[in-house]
């Protein structure tokens, strides 16, 4: 869904970037039905953005995926409670209603309890859709959300919440990545490297020019993000997860990717082991971005 939270794509675009490293680029509506990484084996797409997670799982599948660059080096992912519950600890979420939703969330919330000693069923599971009705009505405790978005909704409605940060207890995890097949990679190596540090350049206009960003992708905005107060929370919530401080734009490294892999293969979720240095790279990165 368009919003501030894909500003760099769309500023790539807007301001020519794309065109200049001689690249047209559709961007393509997420499908609910479809996976990106069913859509980038079956050739519909050549690059998505997905979390690292469903990466590793995916390959662990037999999908070579290859992730090539990591936008939000700090993952948004939270899980909001009601403040009366005093959710401190993955320990106090034993017994709560907890909302989930098809994606990479649910993952988040399995490593989480289990790096902290809890059995999966310590939680009830209740199914969700992306509204926060179910939360505001009290049916559910716990819900997961992108510090960049929901708290802002919340805020406005007036509720009285906790955010449990899983980077806090253990379950680190980069945000939205760039992926494409490794073949693809391999096919077309000059068109990889143009897509990239073009798209890093949009993500560098953003975190310098934010004002101005915020104008020039408003053409892209989806009809749920029209409110300018909302956006510029967005955008500035997504700035120090996206420019950490911590190497150039989109760097990843081994340690990040291992530690996700270990979490994730003590799940269960890792169907086919594999070397978890062989699921990204840095080669296509413009270390002076």
């Amino acid at each position: 869904m368009p919003n501030p939270q894909f500003a760099g794509f769309f500023l790539a675009e807007e301001l020519g970037f794309y065109e200049q490293a001689g690249l047209t680029v559709e961007f393509l509506p997420y499908q609910t039905e479809t996976s990106v990484h069913q859509l980038l084996s079956k050739g519909a797409a050549d690059f998505g953005i997905d979390s690292p997670d469903q990466v590793l799982i995916a390959r662990g599948q037999g999908d070579p995926l290859l992730a090539l660059a990591a936008i939000f080096r700090i993952s948004p992912i939270a899980f909001a409670s009601h403040a009366e519950l005093q959710v401190k600890h993955p320990h106090d979420l034993e017994g709560l209603r907890v909302g989930t939703l098809p994606d990479g969330t649910a993952t988040l919330m399995d490593a989480l309890l289990a790096h902290n000693g809890l059995p999966l069923d310590a939680i009830e599971r209740v199914p969700m859709s992306y509204e926060l009705d179910a939360f505001l009505e009290g049916e559910l405790d716990v819900i997961p959300v992108y510090t960049l978005d929901e708290p802002f909704l919340l805020d406005q409605k007036g509720v009285d919440y906790q955010l449990l940060l899983p980077q806090n207890h253990g379950v680190d995890s980069y945000g939205d990545t760039v992926i494409a097949t490794e073949s693809f990679a391999e096919q077309h190596p000059q068109r990889v490297e143009a897509f990239i540090n073009a798209s890093l350049k949009g993500w560098r206009f953003m975190i310098e020019h934010p004002d101005q960003a915020l104008e020039l992708i408003q053409p892209y905005m989806h009809e749920l993000y029209q409110d300018p107060e909302h956006q510029h929370y967005l955008m500035q919530q997504a700035a120090p997860l996206i420019h950490s401080g911590l190497g150039p734009l989109g760097w990843m490294e081994t340690n990040h990717w291992q530690r996700l892999y270990d979490a994730l293969q003590r799940q269960g979720l890792i169907e086919q082991p594999f070397d978890a240095r062989q699921v990204f790279t840095n080669q296509f990165l413009d270390i002076n971005n």
